[in-house]
C-alpha cells in the first residue's frame, strides 16, 4: 500500500489546490465518444426522451444516467497544462476489460498482497481490469497522469461511495505517467455495497467525471 506513496502524496497535494481554486464548482460530465458495435445503442441513448408529463430531458453519455457500456472504449477530451499556464488539448481511450467482485476479487485481491483486509460488512470487493491509451495530445513534450485512487471512485446503485479508510493494493496498479502512444493495463479496486450494481466514476483533478457501468 505504500507502492507509489511519494507520487500519490503529489497527486493530492496538486488536487488540494485545485480544489481550492476551483471554489464550490460541481464537476460536469467531460465529453467522450465512443468507438466500437455499441455505438448506435448509446446514440439512442443519449437522445431526448419523453417524461411521463410529455416533457423532454437529456442525459449526456458518460452521465450517472446514462453510463458508457460495459467492456466499450470512451475516448475522453480532456487538458495538459505546462508551467506557464497554457492548455493543450489531447484525447484518451479508457475501457474497463473485466470486472470481478465478492469473494473472487477478495481472493485474487490475497494474491496480489497478503495484506489486503476483508471487506467491511454490508460491502464486497471489485476489481475492474482497466486499459487507458493516450491517443492524442497536442504536444509531446508533456505527461498524462492517472491513477486508480486519485481519479477513480466506485459507486453503487443506492449513491453509496465508500468512505471509509481499506484501500486494497493491487498487481499491476492501475497508476501510470505517460507520453502519447503509450497504453497501459491495470486493476482499480474498490468496495461497492454488497450485492448493487456498480459503476465506475472517472473524475479528473481539474473537473469533469465519466461514469462507466461494471456489469
Amino acid at each position: 500500500m505504500k507502492t507509489n506513496f511519494n507520487k500519490r502524496l503529489s497527486l493530492f497535494f496538486f488536487g488540494l489546490l485545485t480544489i481550492i481554486l476551483l471554489g464550490a464548482c460541481g464537476p460536469d460530465t467531460k465529453n467522450i465518444t465512443v468507438k466500437d458495435e455499441n455505438d448506435n445503442k448509446q446514440e439512442e441513448t443519449e437522445e431526448s426522451t419523453e417524461t411521463k408529463k410529455g416533457e423532454e430531458t437529456k442525459s449526456k453519455l458518460g452521465s450517472r444516467t446514462n453510463p458508457v457500456l460495459y467492456q466499450t472504449t470512451a475516448t475522453v477530451d480532456d487538458e495538459l497544462y505546462n508551467d506557464e499556464g497554457d492548455t493543450f488539448p489531447i484525447k484518451f481511450d479508457l475501457t474497463v476489460l473485466e470486472v470481478v467482485r465478492g469473494d473472487a476479487a477478495y481472493d485474487l485481491l490475497k494474491s496480489m498482497n497478503e495484506f489486503n483486509e476483508a471487506a467491511p460488512d454490508g460491502y464486497e470487493w471489485v476489481l475492474a481490469k482497466t486499459k487507458v491509451k493516450f491517443v492524442e495530445s497536442e504536444t509531446e513534450d508533456l505527461s498524462f497522469h492517472i491513477d486508480g485512487i486519485m481519479n477513480f471512485d466506485m459507486v453503487s446503485e443506492s449513491g453509496d461511495i465508500y468512505s471509509g479508510d481499506i484501500y486494497g493494493t493491487t498487481e499491476p496498479d492501475f497508476s501510470f505517467e505517460m507520453y502519447v502512444g503509450s497504453e497501459k493495463e491495470g486493476y482499480i479496486s474498490g468496495l461497492v455495497k454488497t450485492g448493487e450494481k456498480a459503476q465506475l466514476r472517472y473524475e479528473e483533478i481539474l473537473g469533469g467525471n465519466v461514469f462507466f457501468n461494471m456489469q
